[in-house]
């Protein structure tokens, strides 16, 4: 039998056979979920934890401030693959809002002039450094707990409560 398929090279078949299996696989929506995970609850830190600097309602937090945010725990954050803790510090919509870097081991000696006394019984102490400067003054921001490994869950929603609030210059 003499027909057109049987003309065709074989080396010209492999690239016609992918063409069609990935229009076949982007037609009905390639049968996965599309990487992007949408939080759904927010996030509640995994130890009793006390926000020290910016101290709780405190004004007057210079604008260019570039430290961090000092906490105090009653134990260490855990400490896997599904933990890596930070803050999301949400201004007004002027703003926006940045996520700190992760949480790391401090001593009270290290934190700022201006901090709250811990009410926790022996802390431990961790620091979140920002990774810009406020640059706002007279401005209101939230502070949120967020676990930068857990794609399920928020740190700033309708849903997620502040751990603290404090106003700039």
């Amino acid at each position: 039998m003499n027909n057109w398929w049987n003309r065709i090279p074989a080396r010209n078949l492999i690239p016609a056979a992918f063409a069609l299996a990935t229009v076949a696989v982007a037609a009905c929506g390639g049968g996965g979920s599309s990487g992007t995970v949408t939080p759904t609850t927010p996030c509640t830190s995994p130890v009793t934890l006390q926000v020290l600097y910016p101290q709780p309602g405190a004004t007057g937090v210079p604008a260019n401030t570039t430290t961090a945010i000092f906490v105090a725990t009653s134990a260490a954050f855990p400490s896997n693959s599904s933990n890596d803790w930070d803050t999301q510090i949400v201004g007004p919509p002027t703003y926006g809002s940045q996520f700190t870097q992760s949480f790391t081991a401090t001593t009270a000696n290290s934190l700022p002039a201006g901090s709250a006394v811990p009410t926790i019984t022996n802390p431990l102490y961790f620091s979140s450094a920002l990774t810009n400067p406020l640059a706002l003054g007279g401005a209101t921001f939230s502070i949120y707990i967020n676990n930068l490994n857990d794609a399920n869950c928020y740190g700033a929603g309708s849903a997620a409560s502040p751990i603290s609030t404090f106003s700039t210059q």
